[in-house]
């Protein structure tokens, strides 16, 4: 059972929440899990945060029942529609950590966190495989630079076209001297949004030690989660780091003004990650940096920026409820524009997860990183 100092700061961290939400119900409505679970009231928002009551007013103990429901996809749509202002995805997390601290961990989510424990990823693959994307490149970069490249868990391993890309992009952008981790670590989110704090903060201590040791001045990766993860909640926490960590959608905006022209006729639409839109506030810039390619036509889809629907692969939802994540997807997919067959984002995880779903359906759409577009831009441009 969670210690006493556990249980107050558990109630000091959920109070605000319990004490200023209106049970209005208004968040229900953009809820992609609800829709997706029978309009279950349990499983929406307003739901959460009664079981979230029920635990404060010790009316409810922890157990498994509550872990499932507390488990969405933390997409963070139900804090744009919450009248009291209220960042609901933080009183999720609040009570994952609280079940956590009472060795309540869904068998699913404890497989995760080991997998991280004993191989550095939650795939619990051989870290030695999450530099086999490397093979692919022209030439082996080094390992050790000023400028690394940190391509994440589900890039490596499940989006080798999108490692590829953005390394050689970062290259042609900065010249030699790019560099990779040989055995990059896993940046700890998965754990974080386990509810397993320490085992958080011990993770995320381990890559910044490996970053630091590289000898980097400025990291960029492809995962939004990677970003939040070693850069924001790393300064949250305390957790020095004298690195500059971008998202290669930052990374990108930094040089506008210094990229090369670029020139590709298509028509896309841009799908926005939740971790990168709602939860970093990185909304407008990868629009600008589409629209610095001549020749491309932007067509935005249904649900877009802050009101982006979710394509259900976050929070750590897709290993609990793989269908409805897939029907989250595919719900996604239904948002494209007609007769759009190019989707650009900027999430690995979203990327598998729609390109996943589209496959499934029998769907026309590639699903495409935006440096895999930027990269693909400049060197027809060259031609």
């Amino acid at each position: 059972m969670a210690h006493i100092n556990e249980k107050e700061e558990f109630l000091t961290k959920v109070k605000e929440f319990v004490d200023s939400c209106k049970k209005c119900g208004f968040c229900k409505a953009v809820c992609p899990i609800f829709k997706t679970s029978e309009y279950i009231e349990t499983y929406s928002p307003r739901g959460r945060m009664l079981l979230l009551q029920g635990l404060y007013e010790g009316k409810l103990r922890p157990r498994e029942y509550l872990a499932l429901r507390l488990y969405c996809t933390l997409c963070g749509y139900c804090s744009v529609k919450c009248v009291s202002g209220l960042e609901l995805t933080d009183a999720y997390l609040i009570g994952r950590a609280y079940l956590h601290s009472n060795n309540v961990v869904l068998s699913e989510i404890r497989t995760i966190t080991e997998n991280i424990s004993k191989n550095d990823n939650p795939y619990g693959i051989d870290i030695s495989v999450k530099s086999m994307w490397i093979d692919f490149l022209p030439e082996r970069p080094t390992g050790k630079s000023k400028i690394i490249y940190w391509v994440g868990c589900t890039t490596s391993l499940r989006r080798v076209d999108t490692a590829t890309a953005a390394y050689q992009l970062i290259s042609s952008l900065v010249g030699d001297g790019v560099g990779v981790l040989d055995s990059e670590p896993c940046c700890g989110w998965p754990l974080y949004l386990a509810g397993d704090l320490e085992g958080y903060k011990k993770q995320l201590t381990k890559a910044l030690e490996v970053i630091k040791t590289s000898g980097a001045e400025v990291v960029v990766t492809t995962c939004p989660a990677c970003t939040r993860s070693l850069r924001d909640k790393a300064k949250e926490l305390g957790i020095s780091n004298n690195v500059r960590i971008y998202h290669i959608v930052e990374y990108l905006k930094e040089f506008e003004g210094r990229l090369p022209k670029l020139k590709l006729n298509e028509t896309i639409t841009y799908h926005d990650p939740c971790e990168l839109g709602r939860h970093m506030k990185i909304l407008k810039e990868p629009r600008q940096i589409i629209n610095k390619i001549e020749g491309i036509k932007l067509i935005e889809m249904r649900g877009n920026q802050l009101e982006s629907n979710c394509c259900g692969g976050g929070g750590l939802y897709l290993p609990l409820n793989p269908e409805r994540s897939s029907s989250i997807a595919l719900n996604r997919l239904s948002d494209v524009p007609r007769g759009v067959r190019k989707l650009v984002t900027a999430c690995p995880s979203c990327e598998v997860q729609l390109s996943t779903a589209a496959q499934n359906a029998g769907l026309d759409v590639e699903v495409l990183d935006i440096s895999e577009l930027i990269l693909k831009a400049l060197t027809a441009t060259d031609r």
